[in-house]
């Protein structure tokens, strides 16, 4: 399947171009912490800088909560007790090999994420993955060795630094932007869509909740609420919407 850049896609005329899927409906997917979960490669990462600057031992489930609650890298290691100078010297490494295919090569589907894009197309809408990555030829080759290339219409990459209007500027003809961080729900804000956060990802239900987001459990739970009717529906009762 070829992939398009931003470039390359079909845009409307409007000021806000958007990508024109077929089927006409189509859905915005983000990538990390959305279908892939990318917990073991922030964490471990996290924990091999430090260990590389000579900090010691990290504590990864606590250092993955800080980051839960919309902390960046540096501050979620100073909630640790890490000196700001470290830091600050290990959130730069952690920047720099984020991507690095060594540790992209730890992340995996989270679950229900198959199912979900699967049951997207199977109800007529078009499916697009818009994900904010520096190095779009590594997140190329990670989609293609996840399979996940074979059941997209679309891989969209945005520049990370201006994630929310690079990935608005792509989304604003979409049925809904599914996503898991505030970037994604500031996207679809300027965008005009409806936005649905997942708490499988980088931030918790509760910092998604407080920021006025309609969250749902998994991916699977928020696309089996858009296509599926009320008596049909794939999650049980005891799986529901979390809340607005």
């Amino acid at each position: 399947m070829p992939i398009a850049s931003p470039a390359e896609a079909n845009f409307s005329s409007s000021d806000n171009a958007g990508v024109e899927a077929t089927p006409h409906r189509w859905l915005a997917f983000d990538l990390d912490g959305t279908l892939i979960d990318a917990e073991r490669r922030q964490t471990s990462l996290a924990a091999d800088c430090l260990a590389r600057l000579g900090g010691g031992e990290l504590d990864r489930l606590a250092f993955w909560r800080e980051k839960r609650t919309g902390a960046p890298t540096a501050h979620a290691l100073r909630a640790l007790g890490v000196a700001q100078d470290l830091s600050e010297a290990v959130a730069a490494l952690w920047g720099l090999e984020v991507e690095d295919e060594r540790w992209l090569s730890l992340d995996a589907w989270l679950p229900g994420a198959i199912k979900s894009l699967a049951t997207a197309k199977e109800h007529g809408f078009g499916v697009v993955v818009v994900t904010a990555r520096r190095d779009r030829k590594a997140v190329e080759r990670q989609c293609e060795r996840l399979g996940l290339l074979a059941i997209i219409d679309r891989l969209e990459v945005v520049e990370p630094r201006s994630a929310a209007t690079g990935k608005a500027r792509l989304i604003p003809s979409a049925y809904a932007m599914i996503g898991d961080s505030e970037s994604d729900a500031e996207a679809a804000s300027i965008a005009g869509v409806r936005f649905m956060g997942v708490a499988s990802g980088v931030r918790s239900e509760e910092f998604l909740v407080a920021r006025g987001c309609e969250v749902f459990a998994t991916v699977l739970e928020a696309v089996s609420m858009l296509v599926v009717p009320m008596g049909e529906a794939m999650y049980s009762s005891s799986s529901k919407k979390l809340r607005r």
